[in-house]
């Protein structure tokens, strides 16, 4: 027996790879993030936009039934309203594999970028939980102690942004989709609709992949937890302002602001002036009660500045990057 016992006993417990390093950090950052009231608020407010999303798409679908409380309610209105809503009706019977997927996909792209606004709002809360606070208080050191190398804390990181934007707008969206064509009279609208969830998530995932690097590359400038948030703050806020001046003074200026981006690749990706176009044709009534939008309203919807978006959208992961880099290291 050895002079001093070290108590040395060889590991016979199940190997957890490399994966469960990185989920842990992204569920301790998820947990974090779920401690503030507020922030749990905002995603249950998320979810009853599906809510009121899934009662609309419901509507549309009773149009298809004569006798419904909504065919009914519908005769209450204005004599202009009635004739769009009887228009409506015949076009979703006659031709449901035009009209459902032109009707959701238009539905879809609006509701998206409305709850999207309510992401961007919930991921500035939790800008400080990323990297702000393992800055100040030199945890980054801790984790490289316990062998963590820097690409899995950041992916870590990067998983706790993805999944909150996940919770708080994807998924609603999603449900969103499933509920409304679930409580439609006929199932085809399932086959029908199926561009809009597919537009859905291939831009949910482009959205939440940039969204999520530049918040980490903004959680990392700064260890003072009220000096990021108010970066991202600002920088959404002041990017909203600055977008419609620029459009008469300098056009590039638009792309400074990263929700300018994400709409123009929402409008490349969903293209809803092409489903508008169909919609006024189809119905003429229609045609008459847009007749206040602008040439030039029409012309952004149909032709969206992508290839600049897509650039700039590049440019700010880059100096995102950067800053990570420069940033989040061991001492």
């Amino acid at each position: 027996m050895p002079i001093h016992d070290i108590s040395y006993k060889h590991w016979d417990g199940v190997h957890l790879g490399v994966w469960h390093r990185r989920l842990a950090i992204a569920r301790h950052g998820l947990t974090a993030c779920l401690r503030n009231k507020w922030m749990r608020h905002a995603v249950v407010l998320c979810w009853g936009s599906a809510l009121a999303m899934t009662g609309l798409l419901f509507m549309v679908g009773q149009l298809l039934v004569a006798d419904s409380v909504v065919v009914q309610w519908v005769g209450n209105f204005n004599p202009g309203l009635q004739s769009f809503a009887r228009l409506l009706t015949t076009w979703l019977e006659q031709h449901p594999e035009i009209s459902v997927r032109t009707t959701q996909n238009v539905l879809f792209y609006f509701y998206c970028a409305l709850l999207l606004r309510a992401g961007i709002f919930i991921l500035g809360m939790a800008v400080p939980l990323l990297i702000t606070q393992d800055l100040a208080s030199n945890a980054i050191i801790i984790y490289s102690s316990k062998a963590v190398s820097r690409a899995d804390y950041l992916l870590g990181k990067f998983s706790t942004a993805f999944g909150l934007l996940a919770m708080a707008w994807l998924g609603p969206v999603c449900a969103a989709w499933f509920l409304g064509n679930l409580l439609t009279p006929d199932w085809g609208f399932f086959w029908h609709a199926r561009a809009a969830i597919f537009h859905t998530l291939v831009f949910g995932l482009v959205a939440m992949t940039l969204l999520s690097l530049l918040a980490l590359g903004v959680s990392a400038i700064s260890s003072k937890e009220k000096s990021t948030a108010a970066i991202w703050y600002v920088w959404w806020i002041l990017g909203g302002v600055v977008a419609p001046i620029a459009v008469k003074t300098r056009p590039w200026l638009q792309h400074l602001s990263f929700n300018y981006n994400l709409e123009q690749i929402a409008l490349a990706i969903f293209r809803p002036a092409e489903d508008l176009t169909t919609a006024r044709e189809s119905i003429p009534i229609l045609g008459e009660m847009l007749r206040d939008v602008s040439t030039r309203s029409m012309s952004a919807l149909s032709t969206p500045a992508l290839w600049g978006a897509v650039t700039w959208s590049w440019l700010m992961v880059f100096l995102a990057a950067w800053i990570i880099r420069k940033r989040v290291k061991p001492e």
